[in-house]
């Protein structure tokens, strides 16, 4: 892994010091990594910081619940149960939901 930053500096010590400095700061974009993956020839990008105004696990799980029983009403509108599809795959999409993990 590398990490790199652009820091002005008077000596190597001190842009040492001030990288540091903000690699320790919670609330800077240094909480997100980029990563290869050798083995799997890809790129992961990881967040470090606590996702912010984000659903957890069974908030989400209530959520999906609530769009597959849309889906599955035999009165709901066809354009309605389109959309709800749509957003199912997106759950499912980020791998918390789905069926298959490798």
């Amino acid at each position: 892994m590398i990490w790199e930053i652009e820091i002005e500096a008077e000596s190597l010590q001190e842009a040492v010091q001030k990288a540091r400095e903000v690699q320790l700061k919670p609330d800077m974009p240094t909480t997100i990594f980029e990563v290869w993956d050798h083995a799997r020839q890809k790129m992961h990008r990881l967040d470090l910081a606590e996702p912010v105004g984000r659903l957890g696990d069974a908030e989400l799980a209530s959520v999906r619940s609530a769009f597959r029983r849309l889906q599955c009403a035999p009165d709901t509108h066809t354009q309605v149960k389109d959309i709800v599809s749509v957003m199912l795959l997106f759950l499912d999409a980020q791998k918390r939901y789905a069926r298959y993990r490798p």
